[in-house]
C-alpha cells in the first residue's frame, strides 16, 4: 500500500495521508499521481486537493486512514516547477501550504469532477440548423450563437452566459455530431508533460517575430536593452540562469515597446511570456497592444474582473502550453505555464503587487524567485523604481538597462509649476491659477486631467460639537464618505441626501448618520476633498465641459473601465471627455493624445500616509 500527501484548503500547516489501494486501481503509477487533482474525504464530504507527494509509509496509523476516492487525470499535472513555488510561498509568507496551493487555483478547478473540454476549446456548428419549439428558447438560442461564429468557432465557456446548462446541452450535440471543435489540436485533454509540451510546440507559429509596418522604430537604448534581454533569453535555453533586469525607463522612453520585443524573442524560441502589470484597469490597453502586435498567437488575461469561467478558460490555456502570453495582475504570478521562458513586471515599483488578504506575497518578488529557480530572465520595468530593487541595480546584483530618451522624436518633459496653498487663493480646494489653466485649455480644444489620489466623496465626517469623527469601528482607518447618485443628491449646505461610510482599509460600509452618535448634534460635515466632490466641483464650475471621473469607484461594474476609457480617449466629436478626474489608475499606462494639462492636487498628503514607504 502507498500513501499519497494532500494539500487541502483548510488553515493547518499541513499535508494529509490518504491511501491508495491496489483495489480502486490506484497505486499503478504512483508517480503520475503527483500534482494532479483528488477527491477525499474530509469530514463527513468528500472535497477536492492537490496530490503533492506519495510515500511507502505514513507516520499516522495505516488502519486510521482513509483512502482516495477518485483521481482526476482530465488536464495535465501541475507540474513541479509551480509546485515547488507553492512550497517556498507558504515557507516563506508562513501561511498553510493546502490553503496556499488551493488559493492559487481557479475555482472551477477544485470542482470533484471532471472539467469538461468543452469549456475551453472552439466549437463549430457542422450540422442542419436547429429549429426547436418555443419552450426550448434557450437551446435555439445557444445553437444561434455557434452557428453565427461560423468557422472560426466559439469558446465553451462563451456560451455559459446563455444558459448555465450551456455544457450539458453541448456535450449532446456534440454525440450527435452537430457540432465540432474547430481547434482540437489545442484541447487540454489528459496528458501529462508531452501533452502540454505538444500543445504548446503548435500554438507558436513561425510569425512570432514578425512585426507590423506600424510597428515604431527603436531608438539606440530600446535596441540595446533588447538585445541584453534576448542574450538572457539565449543563456536560459542553455540552462543558464541570469541577473534579473531592472529596465529603468524615464516616461515615454518606450518600456512598452521593449516588454513586446522581449515577448517576441522568446516566442521564436519556443517559450512562453508572462507579463504582470499592477492595475486591473490597465489591463485591456496593454492587453489590446499585445493582441495587435501577436494577432496569430493565443493570448489570455487573468485578473480578478474575470468571471469564474473566463478565469478557468484562461487558466487552463496557460496551463496546457495552449497560450503564448498570459497578461495579468498579481495572482498570475502563480499561473503554471509549462515553457515559461520570460517574466515581466511592468510598473515594479507600485504597491499593488503586494497581496494584503488570505496569503499576503508580493508579487515582483515571487517572480523573482520563480525566474532564478527555473533559470529564466525576469524584467522588472519602471520610471521610479523601488528603493531595493535600484540598490540592487547599483550593487550590480541586478542588471541595469537605461531608457533616457523618450520614444518620440523632440519629445519633452512637462513643464512643472507648484502652487503653494499657504500664500494662494484657492475655492474647494482647488487654486485660482489650476481653475484658469483649466479654462484655457478647454477653450483651445484640449484636454485636461485633475488628479487626486483619494476616491469618494469626503475622507472624513466631522462633528463640529464635539468634535466626533467618523473612524471605522473596525480598524484604525477612517470611514470615507461616498455619494450615491449625482449632483442633484447634494443639499444646500454641500451635505449629502443619500451616501455611505466606507472603510477603504477593511472594507466596512455603513449608513451615514443624521445626527452625531456623540452628541447628538446635527451639525455633522464632511471634510476634505475626494474624487466624487471634485467630479461635482469641476462640472458646476464649467457646466458646458464634458467631466469623467474614472477611478475604483466608476468602474466597478464589469466592462466599466474599457468604456470609460474609450470615451477618455475619443474625439470631441465622437463624445470624448474635456476634462479627466481621477485617481493613479489614470496616472500610468495611458497615452492620451489631446491631454495638455495635468493638475495634481494635494500630492504632498501622500508624505504622511500610514504607509512606511509613504516618504519614498
Amino acid at each position: 500500500m502507498a500513501f499519497v500527501k494532500v494539500a487541502l484548503d483548510v488553515p493547518l500547516p499541513a499535508l494529509f495521508d490518504y491511501a491508495l489501494d491496489q483495489a480502486n486501481d490506484l497505486a499503478n503509477d504512483h508517480a503520475d499521481i503527483i500534482g494532479r487533482r483528488v477527491v477525499v474525504p474530509f469530514g463527513r464530504r468528500n472535497v477536492v486537493g492537490v496530490a503533492l507527494a506519495v510515500s511507502a509509509t505514513s507516520g499516522i496509523d495505516a488502519a486510521k486512514i482513509k483512502p482516495v476516492t477518485a483521481v482526476l487525470r482530465d488536464v495535465p499535472a501541475l507540474n513541479a516547477g509551480w509546485r515547488a513555488l507553492l512550497q517556498f510561498c507558504a515557507d516563506y509568507y508562513h501561511h498553510p501550504i493546502g490553503a496556499a496551493v488551493l488559493a492559487a487555483l481557479p475555482a472551477g478547478f477544485k470542482t470533484p469532477a471532471e472539467l469538461s473540454p468543452l469549456l475551453w476549446t472552439r466549437l463549430v456548428w457542422s450540422g442542419p440548423p436547429f429549429a426547436g419549439k418555443k419552450s426550448e428558447r434557450t437551446r435555439v438560442a445557444l445553437a444561434a450563437r455557434i452557428a453565427e461564429a461560423g468557422a472560426a468557432g466559439i469558446y465553451g465557456y462563451q456560451l455559459t452566459g446563455v444558459t448555465p446548462k450551456a455544457i450539458a446541452h453541448l456535450t449532446q450535440w456534440q454525440a450527435e455530431g452537430v457540432i465540432v471543435q474547430a481547434q482540437p489540436r489545442r484541447e487540454a485533454r489528459g496528458g501529462g508533460g508531452d501533452a502540454a509540451h505538444h500543445l504548446g510546440a503548435e500554438a507558436v507559429g513561425n510569425d512570432a517575430t514578425a512585426f507590423p509596418a506600424s510597428a515604431p522604430t527603436l531608438h539606440p537604448e530600446q535596441a540595446a536593452a533588447v538585445a541584453a534581454i534576448t542574450a538572457a533569453l539565449d543563456a536560459a535555453l542553455d540552462a543558464h540562469s541570469s541577473a534579473p533586469m531592472l529596465l529603468h525607463g524615464v516616461t515615454g522612453s518606450g518600456k512598452t515597446e521593449v516588454y513586446l520585443r522581449a515577448a517576441a524573442a522568446a516566442l521564436a524560441r519556443g517559450r512562453q511570456a508572462l507579463l504582470l502589470v499592477p492595475e486591473i484597469n490597465l489591463t485591456p490597453r496593454l492587453l489590446q497592444q499585445v493582441r495587435e502586435r501577436f494577432p496569430a498567437q493565443t493570448i489570455v488575461a487573468l485578473h480578478s474582473a474575470l468571471n469564474e469561467s473566463e478565469r478557468l478558460h484562461g487558466w487552463l490555456l496557460a496551463h496546457t502550453g495552449a497560450a503564448a502570453i498570459v497578461l495579468g495582475t498579481r495572482l498570475a504570478v502563480l499561473t503554471p505555464m509549462p515553457r515559461l521562458g520570460l517574466i515581466v513586471v511592468d510598473e515594479e515599483h507600485d504597491a499593488s503587487f503586494k497581496q494584503q488578504e488570505g496569503m499576503r506575497y508580493s508579487a515582483r518578488d515571487l517572480a523573482v524567485f520563480r525566474a532564478h529557480r527555473e533559470k529564466l530572465p525576469v524584467l522588472l520595468g519602471s520610471a521610479t523604481p523601488s528603493l531595493e530593487s535600484y540598490a540592487h541595480a547599483e550593487s550590480g546584483r541586478y542588471h541595469k538597462l537605461l531608457l533616457r530618451t523618450r520614444a518620440v522624436r523632440n519629445a519633452v518633459l512637462p513643464s512643472i509649476r507648484l502652487i503653494d496653498l499657504n500664500i494662494t487663493a484657492h475655492e474647494h480646494g482647488v487654486t485660482l491659477p489650476v481653475w484658469a489653466a483649466l479654462k484655457a485649455r478647454l477653450e483651445a480644444g484640449e484636454q485636461s486631467l485633475v488628479f487626486l489620489n483619494r476616491r469618494g466623496f469626503a475622507p472624513v465626517l466631522s462633528c463640529a460639537g464635539c468634535g466626533w469623527v467618523s473612524a471605522c469601528t473596525r480598524c484604525t482607518s477612517y470611514l470615507v464618505l461616498h455619494r450615491q447618485g449625482n449632483a442633484a443628491n447634494l443639499r444646500s449646505d454641500g451635505m449629502l441626501a443619500r451616501g455611505r461610510l466606507v472603510c477603504h482599509h477593511c472594507g466596512l460600509d455603513t449608513g451615514v448618520p443624521e445626527r452625531c452618535p456623540t452628541c447628538g448634534n446635527v451639525d455633522v460635515r464632511a471634510y476634505g476633498q475626494g474624487t466624487q466632490r471634485l467630479e461635482s466641483r469641476v462640472a458646476e464650475r464649467f457646466a458646458d465641459a464634458r467631466v469623467l471621473r474614472i477611478d475604483r469607484d466608476s468602474t466597478a461594474r464589469k466592462g466599466a473601465a474599457e468604456r470609460l476609457l474609450a470615451q477618455a480617449h475619443a474625439h470631441p466629436d465622437a463624445g470624448g471627455a474635456d476634462i479627466l478626474v481621477g485617481t493613479q489608475m489614470l496616472a500610468k499606462g495611458h497615452d492620451f493624445k489631446r491631454l495638455t494639462l495635468v493638475a495634481a492636487l494635494n500630492v504632498d498628503t501622500a508624505l504622511f500616509s500610514a504607509d512606511f514607504r509613504a516618504s519614498e
